[in-house]
């Protein structure tokens, strides 16, 4: 039922809000604390937007500068970049591990082999830019380094995209930045997690969020806020919402709301099987496959079905 669902909304229509007109090679100006604008998400619903992504032109263009660099940008490897719900053993963890079940979808078999394909497994290798109480502003913030990896004065996201040398970059925030900032502050921290990503020549792969039980309405406004910056950008955008939205809680654990729920045994949240795909982290799985393998596909990284 879940794939029914997917795939039409990946060739669904094209945004309902206008997205700024931005040459792939122009630089990103940096935002102002302050520069947020609340009618600027007026018209923006996360209901009118495909679930996957397409490779934008900006998207496309990232990727080619990662890979023109004196030491290219790892096409096999994605940096996994947010709060615990990203940290997460129960995110894409098992594919690393081969623990698995692709159930119907064995269609994905070739983007998870494609990024199990490197010396150090893009699925569960050691990630620096994710932690248990992470927010926007954490992955900015030099005491928040790893230190013995990290260099002096480093900030997570920049020793996570030098020591991964990722050519892609996972990025979901707003689980715990809605208990802490207004939508000012997201917009502005999302937005300088954004442009370091970019201008690191990393591709950046955004998430909308799960509403978190206990602000709603903020949840709402940090999910508009996500896909106006991706199409300010003219960046891909996974729309986990839509795929999290007729699940009980929008897949959220109710016992632990900073996280999603996971199957039970004998499942994991790579099982892909009807019982395994009635838990948040196994929904946020499929999806992400299935978004990383549209992006290669696109790329020519992996082979067209048609």
């Amino acid at each position: 039922m879940l794939k029914q669902r997917i795939l039409p909304l990946m060739v669904a229509g094209l945004f309902m809000f206008s997205a700024t007109s931005l040459s792939a090679q122009e630089p990103i100006t940096p935002p102002e604390l302050g520069d947020f604008d609340p009618a600027a998400l007026d018209g923006i619903d996360p209901a009118d937007v495909p679930l996957l992504p397409t490779l934008t032109e900006r998207a496309r263009a990232i990727f080619e500068a990662g890979q023109a660099l004196d030491v290219p940008r790892n096409p096999h490897a994605f940096s996994k970049v947010g709060d615990s719900m990203t940290a997460s053993e129960h995110f894409l963890v098992d594919f690393g591990n081969g623990e698995y079940d692709l159930g119907e979808f064995t269609d994905l078999q070739g983007v998870v082999d494609f990024f199990a394909a490197d010396d150090v497994n893009a699925f569960n290798r050691e990630n620096y830019a994710n932690a248990l109480g992470f927010s926007t502003a954490s992955a900015l913030d030099t005491t928040w380094a790893i230190a013995d990896v990290c260099q002096p004065n480093e900030t997570p996201l920049a020793c996570e995209y030098r020591e991964s040398n990722a050519a892609f970059a996972l990025i979901m925030f707003g689980t715990n930045d809605v208990m802490a900032f207004d939508a000012t502050l997201f917009d502005y921290f999302m937005r300088l997690v954004v442009i370091e990503t970019v201008n690191a020549n990393v591709v950046p792969v955004l998430y909308t969020m799960p509403i978190r039980p206990e602000a709603p309405e903020l949840s709402v406004t940090f999910n508009q806020i996500i896909l106006k910056i991706a199409a300010d950008y003219d960046l891909p955008v996974i729309n986990l919402l839509i795929a999290l939205e007729p699940m009980p809680n929008y897949g959220v654990d109710l016992e632990d709301t900073l996280h999603l729920t996971a199957p039970e045994a004998p499942d994991n949240a790579a099982t892909f099987t009807e019982s395994g795909l009635t838990a948040g982290y196994t929904v946020r799985n499929l999806v992400t496959l299935q978004a990383l393998d549209a992006l290669l596909t696109e790329l020519e990284l992996l082979p067209s079905e048609g």
